[in-house]
């Protein structure tokens, strides 16, 4: 069984990232098992102050990078996390907001294929001389992946 992470390739600024933060969240996590375990002993201080240094380093580190500067995140985003809410659900529903968008052009898209099909049609039977203009205006106009 594979132990591979999803991530993007770490050589990629948002996969470096995305280690970076995975790394904080398990100091977080460490943190907290500390702060529930907490007994007041020098060592247990020690330990929490190391654990709490190490997050604050590593969040500079974060906010200090540069290769990160060009990244665009939606503020809808944002706001969804900020919410409190989990940012994948928000990637889902985009998602299906995107195709559906997608598929309603397609079907407008066909739609208006088929009328000018019709209309060539028409044109042609109504006026036989324009027959070699339609059938140019035609081809001009075809966007199916069969015409390219």
């Amino acid at each position: 069984m594979s132990t591979e992470k999803s991530y993007e390739d770490l050589t990629t600024p948002l996969g470096s990232l995305q280690e970076e933060i995975s790394s904080i969240i398990e100091t977080f996590v460490h943190l907290g098992v500390q702060v529930h375990d907490f007994q007041g002993t020098e060592e247990a201080k020690l330990g929490l102050a190391n654990h709490i240094n190490k997050t604050i380093l590593k969040l500079r580190d974060i906010s200090c990078r540069n290769d990160l500067s060009n990244i665009i995140i939606p503020t809808d985003l944002l706001n969804y996390i900020q919410d409190g809410r989990n940012p994948d659900i928000y990637t889902r529903e985009f998602v299906e907001v995107v195709r559906k968008i997608n598929q309603y052009l397609n079907g407008k898209s066909l739609a208006f294929e088929k009328f000018r099909d019709i209309l060539a049609a028409s044109i042609k039977q109504e006026f036989p001389e324009l027959t070699s203009e339609v059938d140019l205006i035609k081809t001009k106009t075809n966007v199916s992946p069969n015409s390219v």
